[in-house]
């Protein structure tokens, strides 16, 4: 006969297991722990030391999710390895909208794995999360010019292409410059040059010629005539400095002089033209009363022709100084 269980045994297991499942609820949250996850797979040809399980999937800077699984392949002909990682993706991390609205409670139900691979370019690349620790995550972007490059390998999971790490891609092109550098140049004979070089300089520090030039310079500089030369050059500086201010200063007064010239020989060209039409006048009427004389008229004639050669004569003169008055210290331009 079978012995009876004992219920106190029973709800203490139950109790047990009731506070484990708590527990767990606060220690890893209860959103996280019951929420419905999809799993993605990247292959990483490059080294993937520094991932864990469990270490974060980011898309532009937000948690998404984590590593779930690491498995490193190993080709049986070609002998290569490839790591493959599983994501666990998060639905809950990110919200489908359309026009500011959320559209859908599953990103899937929007757009296809197909599209988010080919259209928007879903990418999967190691980053190094920290520098200290070396511990690195992964991390998603979209970009679509870069190649999808699928593995071809079988999966449960739908796969995410993988693009080179921004330090892989510096440290393959580094190892591409080396390799055409060690092609295209003569180490042997860069190194022999290389020696000579420092060998030459070498000589040359050792050189008594360099230490004798060294020596004159030093007793040349430290000379006491030459520090004197120095204050003289620095008077003589000052001086000149002086010098070409006052030069300054002349030149604007005379400019200033100029400018007063050039405004006082206005008046003296409107006064010039009133009295050369006084004097027409003038001369017109000598002229009729002279009109039976003859020899009279012929000589008022001469006269009024060269004080009008006179007149016009002074009047383009003082209209040249009106508009260059400078003529008066440079004298008239060629």
């Amino acid at each position: 006969m079978s012995k009876q269980a004992n219920p106190t045994v029973i709800g203490g297991f139950v109790v047990g297991a009731v506070a484990l499942l708590a527990a767990g609820i606060a220690l890893f949250g209860g959103s996280e722990l019951l929420a419905k996850r999809f799993h993605y797979v990247a292959y990483f040809e490059e080294q993937t030391k520094g991932l864990r399980v469990g270490s974060n999937v980011v898309l532009n800077g937000v948690r998404i999710g984590y590593v779930s699984e690491i498995a490193l392949l190993i080709d049986e002909s070609r002998y290569e390895t490839m790591t493959r990682v599983t994501l666990e993706i998060l639905p809950e991390a990110y919200i489908p909208i359309s026009k500011g609205r959320r559209i859908s409670e599953d990103l899937r139900d929007v757009i296809s794995h197909d599209d988010l691979v080919h259209k928007a370019g879903l990418r999967a690349q190691l980053e190094v999360e920290s520098f200290v620790t070396g511990q690195l995550l992964v991390r998603l972007d979209l970009r679509p010019d870069t190649p999808a490059r699928m593995s071809g390998m079988e999966s449960d999971h739908p796969e995410i292409p993988t693009i080179r790490s921004n330090i892989q891609e510096m440290l393959a092109s580094l190892q591409s410059w080396f390799s055409e550098l060690r092609e295209g140049v003569d180490v042997g004979t860069l190194m022999d040059q290389i020696t000579e070089a420092l060998t030459a300089f070498a000589r040359l520090m050792d050189s008594s010629d360099l230490h004798d030039a060294l020596a004159g310079l030093n007793t040349l500089i430290n000379d006491p005539d030459t520090q004197a030369l120095t204050t003289s050059l620095k008077t003589a500086l000052t001086d000149i400095a002086a010098a070409a201010e006052e030069a300054q200063r002349l030149f604007e007064s005379a400019d200033d002089d100029l400018n007063a010239l050039a405004a006082d020989i206005g008046p003296v060209l409107e006064r010039l033209d009133e009295t050369l039409a006084t004097a027409d006048g003038m001369l017109g009427a000598a002229q009729q009363q002279l009109s039976g004389d003859s020899e009279q008229a012929y000589q008022l004639q001469s006269t009024l022709r060269e004080v009008e050669g006179a007149a016009a004569a002074l009047r383009e003169f003082f209209d040249y100084i009106e508009r260059n008055p400078e003529a008066l210290l440079r004298g008239k331009k060629e």
